[in-house]
Parts: structure tokens; C-alpha cells; sequence
């Protein structure tokens, strides 16, 4: 989330016995995180940063490739089937 933080944005978690930290449930599920996501670390000044995994779905990302027409600028300039012609005979020659 980008802005300002809130009371609601800070949440705590426990360090248990092996160095592992328990996210909460409802943390987790905001983020989109499952059992074996893995999440990056990152230390600043003033403590720990904790990044979410970035989820990519190829399939859909393709999918919108496919179906979204191209972003066009401009007018098309297609030569005369006359100039196509002499184009052609300038190249096979």
C-alpha cells in the first residue's frame, strides 16, 4: 500500500524458537501469501522490511498480449500498388 500509514497498517508477529516469524492470518491472505511463498528481507535503519513475492501468471499476461490491439501512432504509409511494383523489380533484380 503506498501513502500514509495508519494504526491498521502495523501488525506484530512472534519469533518462535527457530527464528521463524508467524505473519498474521489476515496479513497473509491481504498479501497473497501461501505456505512456501517466500518473501525477501531487506534491513534499513530503522528495522525490516518484509516484500511479498511478486505472482506472475504468464498465462494471463499472454493472453492480454494477444487480445489487446496494438497501440498505433500515426497514419499508416502504404506505398501505390505502381510503386509496390517497381519496388519488387528494384529487388529482384
Amino acid at each position: 500500500m503506498v501513502g500514509q500509514m495508519t494504526a491498521s497498517d502495523v501488525s506484530s508477529a512472534r519469533i518462535d524458537s527457530k527464528g521463524r516469524i508467524l505473519l498474521p492470518s489476515g496479513l497473509r491472505s491481504e498479501l497473497d501469501l501461501e505456505p512456501g511463498d517466500s518473501v525477501s528481507l531487506k534491513r534499513t535503519r530503522v528495522g525490516l522490511v518484509v516484500t511479498p513475492p511478486r505472482k506472475r501468471d504468464y498465462l494471463s499476461k499472454f493472453r492480454e498480449l494477444i487480445e489487446t490491439p496494438p497501440k498505433r501512432t500515426g497514419k499508416p504509409r502504404n506505398p501505390s500498388p505502381s510503386k509496390m511494383k517497381k519496388i519488387w523489380k528494384e529487388r529482384l533484380s
